[in-house]
Parts: structure tokens; C-alpha cells; sequence
């Protein structure tokens, strides 16, 4: 008989709860025919005999229990046999099955279940019990009894009376080494024994800290009740040597005190003569820097006078000692000025990004001039507006940027600039400088910062300087309140990183913000040096602009001809000179981009060039080649915009940005409006958004799903929108100024009730069928935070559901369409948008989501049972989400990992890999008990489910009309 007739005649015996509930005990059962055959097993029973539950069907019971447990196999059929024989149930046995490197303990027995001889039918149960767990607690009991014997420390059992009942064998050695008191208890216990039993006893609490003091000994006792059986345990602690230690220690505070006295006083007469040495040393280096300034003017106009060739050579030697000398002058000075605590910053408005890119542009000939590439980045989220010491703040770069350039012979010398932590008045900034250099052996990293220490004696030889500037560098930043650090080793370069608190102007922009103007332009960054491909790719895509990056010739003709042959050219080429090719001679880059304009998609497409200082004298070669405009390394970020403009013949005009609904007059008939549910096709979405980027970038998205989006800046906004407008659902930011998402949320749910109160009254005086009933707009939290805890401080204020930055558009399409489904979105859309969904929707033949090929091969090409797993899928899925959400909102970790690990199984069966493999996540966190990182895995498991979902309707759909597309696929 088949199995599938076998299991359909199983069915039919046993009721369909019995088998549910065999499913979910938790023990081994398995079925056996007469001949010995499985029939079928639950999930347990199959997980211990090492198979899948479908895969067991039809083999041998026999065979697959010896290979596991070892034996004979005929003498266990036998044995079998004589159970159905005897309908005797064979006694509760002990075995160990090894399956692979696993050993299971497992208790099992057999029961006889039919005895009429048919052979389609179970004649016998097996339970399997898995005994792992029991040994483990057995073990851990047997370790935890033998600690009481085996502790260092006393430890003692009392009656209510204070009587001692038991002593582990160091609270007896300590009786027999001190004895007991007058009154029988011993001496280590306290003398008031019995009133703190009587009080532990009453209280129910521990007392700590009972302290004995014995002439040779000390001792602190934990009395513990046992309330149960009217007992208390006392642990004692040997504190002997640590009463000794804490006496020697108030002795050595006391000394230590009188020694501070004395030393404060050597040190105030020590400041003294450090700050006259060090405003000694300032005049001095005052004065020597006066007569140095006019030799070295005085040697300048010499050179301008006639000289002879030797003449000439003294000359400009002399100037350049001079120079040097005025240097280390100048370094000492400002060394000693610090030292005499007589430098103080000023506080200046400015423009970060202005100081930035002039100090790079200092150092852009010397770079040039050794082949190093010169980069700088001030990212997204710093402001540039500040008010500091933009004068100090260059010096601090130049003495990094300088050391950098000295200490590289080639690669990368980069400036980045990110921000450390933020305020609405001030900031404090990370600046990095970071090269490919020689590096720093970690033993010198120690004493970097030390006055007139540098690597090594070889580095000041053949480098030069005095090792002055790092330590006038660390004493400027830490003015400005920060510090500076150094990640280095020998060979593989350094990176300073130091931080400075600046106050920030009223008005103080960031770095990067969206261009309307650039917003979705294509562009293609060709350089062989990633720095270069870096920094560009994260300018241009801070104006909004979206990228592909090339790293060579090669890599960029294919990008031009892949983007012509889709249809989706680039608006414009960033190309950085010289190109890498095999030939050494950088004019094998022109004859690429010459080449490039007789190629498929690089005929018309303007270019902008990136040159470096050495190489002023091609830029009318540059035009020759057809390309647009070019400017100088390193990159400044107004020139690249300016040239960028330029190459797509923009007139500068910006967009208008996004703008807060209109009002119109409030009525009790707008309330009663807002308070039914809209008919639109397009739902109506308000984001409540403060960050420009975001704001583009949910707006984009809504408008891709289907909604029609509306976008106001803060809390504030957002009321006064609602009491204008109706709306369906609501993005709503957690943090923002003026008004955050959570006293947002809590206003609107106040108004919601107020309406509702008002539209009560009403029904009092009209029929009530004429007024709705008033709805709950749907609140949607948006935040930065996934911890723990921030998803119930959200539903807590009132929120509906929860969103973690960064917002993957699969994300935010299940969670509105779980509040606001478009009713028609094909329809609501315009024509783009329709063609943007046909292109979301390729995931219908997604094999990670549904392969159905694989399925079709795993179960015989047998339709009905494939079309009855799907429809039995489609049926109990919501079950299982609900399932998980029930657990994740009540906190009960078991309930999730079992009803994420019974859809895992489901999801397996079924081929639909991207459900399972998401399902096993979540079953994971919560078998780690990591349930507050698991919100984010249920909202991507939705998603997975619902693209599952309309595949699994899509090829039944197809099944039930015998389409020739749905048997192709399987």
C-alpha cells in the first residue's frame, strides 16, 4: 500500500485533534506497522530518530533504531513482534542514540495499538522521551549538594531556637579551633543569636553583615530564612585578613595625608618656578625672533641685488638656515606661552568648510609635487556655521597635514571632518588625518606628544624638525576642549584623530543637503584611487545625485555601454587624470575619453575633469576632448557643484521644497470629515519629519507604494495639517524640536477623543445611523532607536506601530499597507509609477521567495499534494504571525521561538527559503532571549510573508486553470 494511502487511512482513524495534539507534545510518537514499517512520527519523534517527519514514512523502525542505539535488528523486530503478540507493553528502557557527533539519552517504549492484522493500519506506539535535560538538572543538583561540603567558608542550618542542626565540615574545624561561648553557641557565631533568628524568621529578609570580632579572628555571617520549613541557614565569611589589611590602610591614609601636605607644598613652590622659567623662556624667544626676522629680510633683498654664482649659493643658504631656525623659534614660543598659560582663543564666526579646504590648499603643490593624492570630506551632518579660533584650528591642520605629507613617499594624505556629538549651541567635532606613510612603532606612540621627541634620531635627521609641533598641536586642541589620539604602526601609516568644541552660529547649515536641482541625476565617477572614488561618491550623493563608480577605463566603458543598452544613460562622467592604463604616460587617459565619444553611450555625455596642480597646461587639451569643464585638486565642494551645473546646462534654479498643507476655516463639519474614513484611490500620508533628507526620502517612497504624501517639519506642523486636512495614516518622526512624536501622538489622540465626545452629543439629536463612528488615524513611529524598550515607550504614547531607521521600502510597504491599504494602487498611480510597481513585482518568480521547481522534484510532481500544503500554508500563516506578535508584546520568549520555529518548518516544506531563513532569525533571537532586537526581524518576516502570500495565490490561480505557465514552472 502507498504511503499516501496509508496516510490518508491514518487520517480517517484518527481525529484531526488527536493528531494536533501528538504534534505538539512534548514527546516522541511513532507509528509502526506489523511489518515493522514507520507510518508516520511526530516532529519530536522524527527529530530524535535524526529524519524529517516526511522522510520517515515507509522505512524501517528496526533498522533505523539499531543504526542509532546499536543491537541486533532482528531480535528488535522480535521483540516487537512479541509486544503485538502479547498486546504487553515492553518496560520503560534507557538508550543512547548517537546520530552523527550527537548522543541523545532517550527513555523508550512500546505499546500495542491494533491487533486486527490490517496492514494499512498502526499496530504499534513507540514514545521517545529525550532524557537530556533530566541528567543536566541531576548532575547540576548532585554539583550544587557537594558545595556545602566542600566550601572553604562555615556554613551552618538553624532551628527556630537557634539550635544547631547542621555544620559543613569548615564550620566544624572551626569549632574545634574556637570553641563556644558560655551560653553553648559557638564562638564564631554572633552572641545574639536566637533574637536574629527570630527576626530573620519574622521579616522574611536576609540580615547581612553580622560581624563577629573574636581576639584572633573576624568573621561576617548572611543569615538567610527558609520559611518553608521554619529554618535559617547561616554563611559565614573569614574576614580576618581583611580587617588587618583595612587597619594597615587607615594607618597608611593618615601617612599619606601628611606626605600630600608636604608634597602640595613642594609643588606650589615647583609652579612658581615653572611658570617664571616658562615666561622667561617666551621673552626670550621673543627677542631672539626679532633680530631672525631681519636677518632673514635682509638676506632677501641681498638675493635681489647682483651676485656671483657663489655668492648667490651663501646667500640662499643662509636664508634657508634662517627659516629653519626662525621655526624652531617660532614653535618654542608657542610652546611657552602655553606653558606661561598666556595663549587664549578667540571666538570668531566662520565657515568650517572655508578653513577646511584653504589649509588643503596650502599643501596641494607639495602633494603634487610628490604624486600623493590630497583628500578632504566634511560629512553630511556637520555644521559649518560655527564660532571658535579658526586661526588656531589651520595650525593644529597644518602641523597634522604637514607631518603627513613629510612622513609619505606615496599612496593617500586624507582630512576628514565627521561630528562627534551634538546640541543646539554647540558641537564638538572629529577631525582625522590620516596618511601611507612610514608609520609609528608603538613604543614611540607613548612619548609622541612630549615636547622635542620625535621617532627616532634617524627621523630627525632625515626629516627634520624639533618635535615641537604635536605638542603644541595636543595642548591647542585640549584649549579647545577635546583630545588627540594616534592609530599607527610601522609601515602601514597613521591616522591623528583629535576632537575641538566649537559654539554654533543662529543659523548654521550642514555640509551636505540635497540640490533640487541635482536631486536623481546619474553620474559616473571614473578614478584608479578609491580615496578620489570616496570622496566624490559621497559628495554627489549628499546633493541626492545616485552613482556608479568605475576604477579603471576598462570598468567605465562597461558601465556607459550597460546603462545605453537599459535605457538609462548617465547625465554626466566625473574622470580623474591621469587615467590607469598599462602605458606609464597619463595621456592614454585622453585617448580613452577620445575613444569614449565613438562608443555606445559616451557620444554626448558631458564630462568633468579632475587635474592635478602639475598639470595647469592641458586644460586646453582637456577641451579638445569634449570635455565641459575641469578643476583642480584637491576638490572643492562649491567648484564641483559649480562644474557639475555646468556640464548639465542648469540655470541654477532650485525646486521648491516641499510645503506644508494650506488651512482652510475649522467647522464641525471638517471634524466630522476627518473623523470617517477616506474614499481616495491614493491614501493620504502625512510625514512628520525635521531632516530635509528624510523628508525627500519617505516622500519618495510613499509615492512609490501608492500614497500621496504630505510632509511638515515638526509636532507643531503636524496639528495645525490635521486640523485642515484629512489623512489616513501618519509617518510620525520621535525626534524632533518644537514638539516631538510622543507629545505630538498623545495632542492627537486628545483631539481624536474630544471629536468623538462631540459627535456623541450629536447622536443625541439626530438618528444615529447618519454619524460614523469616529476613526483612529493610524500612527506609525519612526525613529533612530531600535533598544529595548523603545518600541513600548512608542505604543505607550499612543503609536500604532514601530519603524527603525533606515527604512527599506519592503519595510514601510508592509507596515502601510497593514493601516492603509491603497484600494486600487495600479489605478491611483500615474503612468511611471505603474511601470516602478511592474518592476517591484519581480519577485514573483523569485526562487528564494516560492521554487517551485525544487518542490515539484521533492514531492513527485504530485499536484493535489502540493496544492493541498499551499492551501494549508495559506490558512494557518496568519495564525503563526499572530502567534509571534502575541509573544513579542507579552515578552514570553518560548512562545516566539516555537511559533517561529513551526513556521520555519512550514516554510521549508514549502521551498519558500526566504520565509524560513527570516522565521530562523527570529527563532534565534528568541531562544537567546533577545527579544528587543527581534521587531525589526518581524516587520522584514511580514514582508517575506505577504510577497509569499501573493506568489502562493498567483500559482494556485494558475493551477486551478490549467495554466501551461504555472507546469513550466514546476
Amino acid at each position: 500500500m502507498t504511503t499516501e494511502n496509508r496516510l490518508s487511512s491514518l487520517k480517517h482513524d484518527l481525529h484531526p485533534a488527536v493528531v494536533a495534539i501528538l504534534e505538539n507534545i512534548p514527546f516522541g510518537v511513532v507509528l509502526v506497522a506489523s511489518d515493522g514499517s514507520i507510518i508516520w512520527s511526530n516532529v519530536e519523534g522524527a527529530r530524535l530518530l535524526g529524519h524529517h517527519p516526511a522522510s520517515l514514512a515507509e522505512q524501517s523502525f528496526p533498522a533505523i533504531w539499531t543504526a542509532l542505539a546499536g543491537g541486533n535488528k532482528t531480535a528488535l523486530f522480535e521483540q516487537l513482534s512479541s509486544v503485538m503478540a502479547m498486546r504487553m507493553p515492553t518496560a520503560p528502557a534507557r538508550v543512547r542514540l548517537r546520530n552523527g557527533t550527537a548522543t541523545v539519552t532517550v527513555e523508550w517504549t512500546c505499546h500495542a495499538f491494533d491487533q486486527e492484522g490490517h496492514f494499512n493500519k498502526p499496530a504499534l506506539v513507540i514514545s521517545l522521551r529525550d532524557l537530556s535535560r533530566e541528567e543536566e538538572l541531576r548532575s547540576e543538583r548532585d554539583r550544587l549538594a557537594a558545595i556545602a561540603e566542600e566550601a572553604p567558608s562555615p556554613i551552618v542550618e538553624l532551628d527556630r531556637e537557634a539550635t544547631l542542626l547542621y555544620a559543613n565540615p569548615a564550620m566544624t574545624d572551626r569549632l574545634a579551633a574556637f570553641g563556644y561561648r558560655p551560653n553553648g553557641i559557638p564562638a564564631i557565631l554572633p552572641p545574639n543569636l536566637h533574637e536574629l533568628v527570630t527576626h530573620c524568621l519574622r521579616s522574611g529578609e536576609p540580615l547581612q553583615g553580622v560581624d563577629v570580632s573574636l581576639p584572633n579572628a573576624n568573621f561576617s555571617w548572611i543569615l538567610c530564612p527558609v520559611a518553608t520549613h521554619g529554618l535559617v541557614r547561616g554563611y559565614g565569611i573569614d574576614v580576618t585578613k581583611i580587617h588587618k589589611a583595612q587597619q594597615e590602610l587607615i594607618r597608611s591614609a593618615e601617612e599619606l595625608h601628611q606626605a600630600n601636605q608636604r608634597l602640595d607644598e613642594a609643588l606650589a613652590c615647583a609652579q612658581e618656578a615653572a611658570k617664571a622659567k616658562a615666561a622667561f623662556l617666551a621673552m626670550m624667544s621673543h627677542e631672539i625672533r626679532t633680530p631672525m626676522n631681519g636677518v632673514i629680510g635682509m638676506t632677501s633683498l641681498l638675493m635681489e641685488t647682483p651676485l656671483s654664482p657663489e655668492q648667490k649659493t651663501y646667500t640662499t643658504t643662509i636664508r634657508q638656515c634662517g627659516e629653519s631656525l626662525l621655526r624652531v623659534i617660532n614653535d618654542v614660543l608657542e610652546y611657552s606661552k602655553i606653558e606661561a598659560g598666556k595663549l587664549e582663543l578667540e571666538s570668531l564666526d566662520f565657515n568650517l568648510r572655508t578653513t577646511v579646504e584653504d589649509t588643503l590648499a596650502q599643501f596641494a603643490q607639495q602633494a603634487a609635487a610628490k604624486g600623493i593624492e590630497l583628500t578632504g570630506l566634511i560629512h553630511a551632518n556637520v555644521p559649518l556655521a560655527l564660532r571658535g579660533d579658526p586661526a588656531r584650528l589651520r595650525q593644529i591642520l597644518t602641523n597634522l597635514l604637514g607631518n603627513a605629507l613629510k612622513f609619505t613617499q606615496e599612496g593617500d594624505v586624507s582630512l576628514q571632518v565627521s561630528l562627534n556629538e551634538a546640541a543646539s549651541q554647540h558641537a564638538i567635532l572629529q577631525f582625522d588625518v590620516t596618511d601611507t606613510g612610514i608609520g609609528i612603532p608603538p613604543e614611540i606612540q607613548a612619548k609622541l606628544f612630549q615636547p622635542f621627541v620625535q621617532g627616532d634620531s634617524s627621523t630627525t635627521r632625515r626629516y627634520g624638525g624639533t618635535g615641537l609641533g604635536l605638542t603644541i598641536s595636543k595642548q591647542l586642541i585640549e584649549l579647545m576642549g577635546g583630545h588627540i589620539t594616534v592609530i599607527s604602526a610601522p609601515g602601514q601609516g597613521s591616522t591623528f584623530r583629535f576632537t575641538a568644541r566649537f559654539e554654533r552660529q543662529a543659523d548654521s547649515p550642514l555640509s551636505l543637503t540635497p540640490a533640487p536641482d541635482l536631486v536623481g541625476r546619474r553620474i559616473l565617477i571614473v578614478s584608479h584611487r578609491e580615496s578620489i572614488r570616496r570622496i566624490l561618491d559621497l559628495l554627489v550623493t549628499g546633493w541626492g545625485m545616485a552613482t556608479v563608480l568605475a576604477h579603471d577605463e576598462e570598468t567605465a566603458s562597461q558601465r556607459l555601454e550597460q546603462a545605453f543598452l537599459l535605457a538609462s544613460p548617465f547625465d554626466a562622467l566625473i574622470i580623474d587624470v591621469p587615467m590607469p592604463s598599462k602605458a606609464v604616460s597619463s595621456h592614454d587617459g585622453w585617448q580613452w575619453i577620445r575613444t569614449l565619444r565613438h562608443r555606445p553611450g559616451g557620444a554626448t555625455v558631458p564630462i568633468v575633469l579632475l587635474i592635478s596642480l602639475l598639470q595647469r597646461d592641458i586644460a586646453e587639451e582637456a577641451a579638445q576632448i569634449g570635455a565641459v569643464s575641469h578643476l583642480w585638486k584637491p576638490i572643492r565642494h562649491d567648484q564641483l557643484q559649480d562644474c557639475l551645473r555646468k556640464a548639465l546646462s542648469l540655470t541654477g534654479k532650485t525646486i521648491a521644497p516641499l510645503q506644508a498643507p494650506h488651512t482652510v476655516p475649522s467647522t464641525f463639519a471638517r471634524d466630522l470629515q476627518q473623523a470617517t474614513t477616506s474614499t481616495s484611490p491614493r491614501p493620504r500620508l502625512l510625514i512628520v519629519e525635521d531632516n530635509d533628507i528624510n523628508q525627500k526620502l519617505a516622500a519618495r517612497m510613499a509615492e512609490k507604494l501608492g500614497y500621496e504624501p504630505s510632509v511638515v517639519n515638526n509636532g507643531e506642523e503636524a496639528l495645525h495639517a490635521l486640523a485642515h486636512h484629512h489623512y489616513d495614516v501618519i509617518l510620525m518622526d520621535c525626534q524632533m524640536p518644537v514638539l516631538d512624536g510622543f507629545k505630538t501622538t498623545t495632542l492627537i489622540r486628545q483631539r481624536e477623543a474630544e471629536v468623538a465626545r462631540r459627535l456623541e452629543a450629536q447622536r443625541g439629536r439626530v438618528d444615529k445611523g447618519e454619524i460614523p463612528p469616529v476613526r483612529r488615524i493610524p500612527i506609525i513611529a519612526v525613529t533612530a532607536n531600535a533598544m529595548q524598550g523603545d518600541r513600548e515607550q512608542c505604543l505607550a504614547a499612543g503609536m500604532d506601530d514601530y519603524l527603525a531607521k533606515p527604512i527599506q521600502l519592503e519595510t514601510l510597504r508592509a507596515v502601510l499597507h497593514r493601516w492603509a491599504p491603497p484600494a486600487n494602487v495600479a489605478a491611483a498611480l500615474p503612468e511611471q509609477h505603474n511601470s516602478e510597481q511592474q518592476n517591484s513585482t519581480r519577485w514573483m518568480d523569485d526562487p528564494e521567495i516560492f521554487d517551485a521547481a525544487a518542490l515539484y522534484a521533492s514531492l513527485g510532481n504530485d499536484s493535489t499534494l502540493i496544492h493541498q500544503l499551499m492551501t494549508l500554508f495559506l490558512e494557518q500563516h496568519q495564525t503563526r504571525l499572530a502567534e509571534i506578535k502575541a509573544g513579542l508584546t507579552s515578552q514570553n520568549a518560548l512562545d516566539v521561538e516555537r511559533a517561529a520555529h513551526t513556521l520555519k518548518g512550514a516554510a521549508g516544506n514549502l521551498r519558500a527559503g526566504k520565509v524560513a531563513s527570516v522565521a530562523r532569525r527570529l527563532e534565534d533571537l528568541a531562544r537567546q532571549k533577545r527579544l528587543e532586537n527581534a521587531w525589526p526581524v518581524l516587520t522584514e518576516l511580514e514582508t517575506a510573508m505577504c510577497q509569499l502570500v501573493q506568489v502562493l495565490q498567483h500559482h494556485q490561480t494558475e493551477s486551478r486553470t490549467d495554466s501551461p505557465t504555472f507546469k513550466q514552472a514546476a
